[in-house]
């Protein structure tokens, strides 16, 4: 083995130790409570997709970037060089794993669509989970056409693709934001709306009997300001500049740039989820904002990726799950932006509780 290579592999393991040495091993700063709501008897058929309750969820489904599809959320370098789709907060299957899926197999064990496993970075979808790495919102029409082709085929025998109701979580634009501050087109919130328009619309006609959560982006800005200090996330970003080149750049006014277009996609969002299948009973899409305010930095290092600093780990998957389920049992106008570290409670639903 040359000299060459030795110190390569010395190198890497210095890095890794120092790592470890400078996030360390403890847990999450603010656990969330655990899950121990309990079963309901099986209701009745929903009439329509607003009179949904937890247990008549037949397929659960996601579509997104990187951070649906897992990517460097558990371990360290280099074990978390994969994609961790069965611990991801919307669509993660794994037992005892405090996700979405979990949750609703409460109500209904038979659930399908759940990620069992890991997959390899960029791997185009896993189980329903149509997220793949690297992903912006002008791709989303393809993940569409997955889920449409696993749903007629991998899970024809478990899901009936017409008749059977089916939850979609998506989220989606942090790649859209992260060149925000070049001004190119795909950043700018026409090309967002447009984009996004059109991927509703292909939910709305290729995947019947369907609820989605549309999720809001939080502020990218507080990766930042979270890793700020940590000499190892600078010597990271230092190697990875083009993960996403205006927060690695530490500008203000990049920073900034990129709060800004988090704010008007997420106006976006809301102004197209409130005509989206309006007059459909068979559709319909909720803005779920329980990230756009997460005090990203107020939590730290220990919410960000141990590989990069930037995806959002174990940790965060788990703060993630708390808000988006109790915002899908939350009226709208009563929804959260943001866990109240000093009041964490999860809400139970009841034999009358639909998903909003």
């Amino acid at each position: 083995r040359s000299m060459a290579a030795m110190r390569g592999v010395g190198l890497l393991l210095g890095l890794v130790a120092l790592m470890v040495a400078v996030v360390g091993v403890n847990g999450c700063p603010y656990p969330m409570p655990k899950w121990d709501c309990p079963a309901l008897p099986s209701p009745p058929p929903a009439k329509d997709v607003r009179h949904l309750r937890p247990g008549n969820i037949k397929a659960i489904m996601a579509m997104g970037d990187s951070i649906t599809a897992g990517f460097a959320m558990i371990g360290y370098p280099p074990v978390d060089l994969v994609e961790d789709r069965s611990y991801v907060y919307a669509i993660g299957g794994a037992e005892g794993a405090f996700t979405l899926p979990n949750i609703l197999k409460t109500y209904n064990p038979k659930i399908q669509g759940a990620a069992e496993s890991w997959t390899w970075p960029l791997t185009p979808g896993g189980w329903l989970d149509g997220a793949v790495s690297h992903a912006s919102v002008q791709n989303t029409p393809d993940q569409v056409e997955y889920l449409v082709k696993q749903l007629q085929t991998t899970y024809a025998s478990t899901v009936n693709y017409q008749e059977d109701w089916k939850l979609l979580t998506l989220f989606i634009g942090a790649n859209n934001e992260c060149g925000a501050c070049n001004y190119p087109a795909t950043s700018m919130p026409a090309f967002f709306e447009a984009q996004l328009r059109n991927t509703l619309n292909l939910v709305e006609q290729k995947l019947p009997r369907t609820f989605v959560n549309l999720v809001t982006i939080f502020n990218i800005s507080g990766v930042w300001y979270a890793a700020k200090d940590s000499w190892y996330c600078h010597t990271v970003w230092d190697v990875i500049k083009k993960e996403c080149s205006c927060l690695e750049s530490g500008n203000k006014t990049s920073l900034d740039v990129m709060d800004l277009r988090s704010m008007q996609f997420n106006a976006i969002s809301a102004k197209l989820a409130e005509f989206a299948g309006k007059n459909n009973p068979n559709f319909t899409v909720v803005v779920q904002p329980g990230l756009s305010g997460l005090p990203i930095a107020k939590f730290g290092e220990a919410y960000l990726s141990n590989l990069d600093c930037f995806h959002p780990s174990l940790c965060a998957n788990e703060a993630f799950t708390y808000q988006l389920w109790n915002n899908m049992m939350s009226p709208p106008g009563q929804k959260s932006t943001s866990p109240d570290v000093n009041n964490l409670h999860i809400i139970c639903p009841t034999a009358d509780s639909y998903l909003q």
